[in-house]
């Protein structure tokens, strides 16, 4: 697909043809997205709409697998192994989690490639909270002193949406701080797994510099501890 590839991110997709087998597919929802497996990759693509930005994205969730980050897996299999975390965060919020992280090394790569960052993901102008949102938080979270666990997925889901979000025109100071108030050992725990992401390094990483294991790692083992300070229902 020559179309979608010009001087700004050729070398990017050089790298990859190198390494992989690579195919095309329609995206039946119009949206951009990519599949591994081993070596083997699946673009999925708008041939009525080629949008280079889009597909520098896509790539660039593969050119974090080249660079060994491997956030959503690694959380996947941490959390299987304790009975009550892998019952409180979905597999859809692990997804949502990976895919931010992802984005939170990938989004400096593209900008300096030349990209637009107002075109990196799709709901970019999107504010990622509501005050309806929060309200529902406050009212649903804790019921006595015991917190309920099915409006824990949806609370970090919203916090990492925010920290992650690429658009720095949006001011969530005070979104934060009543988020914050919520459950304050949490939300500083998934702060924590945010500023850890971006002091990772993509290249030039050595042996004992952090990685994604070690970022999931502390994850889990503050997770362990939020449970053990609070009660659960």
């Amino acid at each position: 697909m020559i179309e979608l590839i010009d001087e700004r991110n050729e070398n990017l997709w050089n790298l990859i043809q190198e390494n992989h087998k690579i195919k095309f597919e329609d995206s039946l929802s119009n949206e951009y997205a990519c599949y591994s497996q081993g070596n083997n990759i699946t673009f999925y693509i708008d041939r009525n709409d080629l949008r280079k930005d889009s597909f520098t994205h896509e790539m660039l969730h593969v050119y974090m697998r080249i660079k060994e980050f491997y956030f959503g897996s690694s959380l996947t299999n941490t959390l299987a192994g304790h009975k009550l975390l892998s019952s409180i965060i979905s597999a859809e919020l692990i997804e949502h989690i990976g895919n931010c992280l992802d984005h939170i090394k990938m989004l400096p790569i593209y900008l300096e490639m030349g990209f637009d960052r107002k075109k990196f993901i799709l709901d970019y102008d999107l504010y990622k909270c509501t005050n309806e949102e929060i309200s529902q938080f406050k009212k649903f979270y804790r019921t006595g002193n015991k917190i309920n666990t099915q409006v824990v997925d949806p609370y970090i889901g919203r916090i990492i949406s925010i920290l992650a979000d690429p658009n720095d025109k949006f001011n969530y100071s005070k979104d934060i701080e009543k988020l914050k108030k919520i459950d304050p050992l949490l939300f500083q725990i998934i702060e924590r797994l945010i500023n850890h992401t971006k002091q990772l390094k993509v290249e030039n990483r050595e042996l004992f510099d952090d990685n994604y294991l070690t970022v999931i790692g502390n994850f889990y083992e503050n997770l362990k501890k939020w449970i053990s300070y609070n009660k659960i229902n």
